[in-house]
């Protein structure tokens, strides 16, 4: 499989090369800065006090924070502070007393309020994938599904519901941006790309050996080929960046 490469041949492969090492780098940076979910997009926290903890970021380029003040063994008050949206400030508690659920097991008890009014007041199961309940012991299907009208502004129709602050007064799963998964794909995808571009024609005859006898690529076949070394890199560069930019 030796053979004489073009200079554009080896400013091809040092590109895919660059890229794959570049983007492990990104990938493993990422992976190392998780963040809370919030608004498509990943809130660092920064612990500011050994009760306190401030989850910030920019959700739809606005700035947000989100913090946390665990009060009590049961309480927890978080304010969401989007500039120039709201400032919201919510109190949890949880868990407080059982309550029985219409199937016979027990769900502790929550309240939560908003700006000084009750938000909800019943039971919550964290392992329930429908965990809230009502003061009776059933499901409360309420704001399961929440839409919002579709305009340029993002935050037009959005409000603090209960699941956010119950997730962050918890304290919300940390994670991060970055697929290791999909990185490797992407490699593999390079690593053909990379055997393409440095030995065009021993590929071919492996894509034809078994046939076409004595095959030989014709002039149309290596201008494709030559086009084909431009786009690719294109192409993997996107599902780099996609692969960067993805929340497991």
């Amino acid at each position: 499989m030796d053979e004489e490469r073009t200079r554009f041949q080896k400013i091809v492969l040092l590109i895919l090369a660059v890229m794959a090492v570049l983007f492990g780098i990104l990938t493993g940076i990422s992976k190392a800065r998780p963040g809370a979910y919030f608004e498509e997009t990943l809130l660092r926290p920064e612990v500011l006090a050994p009760n306190v903890t401030a989850y910030s970021g920019k959700a739809h380029g606005t700035p947000v924070t989100v913090t946390v003040t665990r009060e009590s063994g049961t309480r927890a008050a978080v304010e969401f502070h989007i500039e120039g949206v709201l400032d919201d400030v919510c109190t949890v508690d949880y868990p407080l007393a059982p309550l029985r659920r219409d199937c016979g097991y027990t769900a502790y008890g929550v309240r939560i309020t908003k700006n000084g009014e009750l938000l909800f007041e019943g039971g919550y199961d964290s392992e329930d994938a429908f965990g809230w309940y009502k003061p009776d012991g059933t499901h409360d299907m309420d704001g399961f599904i929440t839409i919002r009208p579709g305009t340029s502004d993002p935050w037009n129709g959005f409000e603090v519901d209960r699941s956010a602050a119950m997730r962050f007064a918890l304290g919300p799963k940390l994670e991060s941006r970055g697929s290791w998964g999909m990185y490797f794909i992407m490699l593999v995808f390079t690593l053909f790309a990379a055997l393409d571009v440095a030995f065009p024609m021993s590929m071919f005859y492996l894509q034809h050996c078994c046939d076409v006898r004595d095959p030989e690529p014709t002039d149309f076949y290596l201008a494709c080929q030559r086009v084909g070394w431009v786009v690719l890199p294109l192409l993997l560069l996107g599902g780099y960046c996609y692969a960067l930019r993805m929340i497991p």
